[in-house]
């Protein structure tokens, strides 16, 4: 890797805290405040006081306010710190395992991942903002040739991660007379589709129920069981870790 390289490289990862802490700002403002989220200031949640950038700092504000408000004492949600750290994890791993322009393309889709996991978690929702333009940047990246998928099997991919979740939603509802799976989920998986082609969701549906699973039975001690479990971020997770490896793969692949 050149001078230049890791300096960019520095600068990709450095730039993970601020992504995961615009990541956990999106979710939290989601859906009713997304024009405070872009030209609004932030305030604390509990005594509304504006905050300063000296509070707004990823990592190190929490660190030196010791998790609390410096207004009103309350505590900060701790989902913030966990969203940067998530974040700066997914640059320095793209960083380490790729070469810097394809380690870019993986930190913004990881980003975005974050920003729509955060959100199911909190909403039971994907938003389309962030699984369409997802899906259509697959769709792309194929097209020039920057994903693991070629443009045919983007669009194929997409295609049969839409319908199989789709039709999963379907039979769930018509079997248990509820909710289960919603389009979110089969949005999300239509651009994981879009990204790695049809041949790799049977891993990311894997890896994501098997994810999704762990936690479902390791929390089964203290949550409710009409508490719903978002599949959304387990699938986000586990899209991106394919991604992840698919890249490498072929990345290792080129002379």
């Amino acid at each position: 890797m050149s001078p230049l390289e890791l300096s960019a490289a520095l600068v990709l990862v450095a730039l993970g805290p601020i992504a995961g802490s615009a990541a956990h700002a999106f979710a939290s403002r989601y859906p009713h405040d997304l024009t405070g989220w872009l030209f609004g200031r932030s305030r604390c949640p509990h005594c509304k006081a504006q905050l300063s950038a000296r509070d707004l700092v990823p990592l190190v504000s929490f660190v030196l306010a010791r998790g609390r408000c410096r207004f009103c004492g309350a505590p900060i949600d701790p989902e913030s710190l966990g969203a940067e750290l998530f974040a700066l994890a997914i640059a320095t791993v793209a960083v380490i395992a790729l070469p810097f322009r394809s380690a870019v393309l993986v930190a913004l889709v990881g980003w975005v991942l974050l920003a729509a996991a955060l959100v199911d978690r909190r909403t039971l929702l994907l938003p389309d903002v962030l699984t369409l333009p997802l899906l259509l940047a697959g769709i792309a990246a194929a097209w020039f040739g920057l994903a693991p998928a070629r443009p045919l099997e983007a669009l194929s991919g997409a295609a049969l991660g839409f319908a199989f979740l789709a039709l999963v939603a379907q039979l769930y509802r018509a079997l248990r007379g509820r909710e289960g799976l919603g389009l979110g989920d089969a949005k999300l998986m239509a651009a994981a589709g879009a990204w790695l082609g049809p041949l790799a969701l049977p891993r990311v549906l894997f890896i994501g129920a098997l994810c999704a699973l762990a936690v479902a039975l390791a929390s089964g001690a203290w949550r409710r069981p009409e508490q719903p479990l978002p599949f959304g971020p387990w699938l986000a997770l586990a899209f991106l870790c394919v991604l992840v490896i698919e890249m490498a793969a072929r990345a290792n692949a080129m002379p």
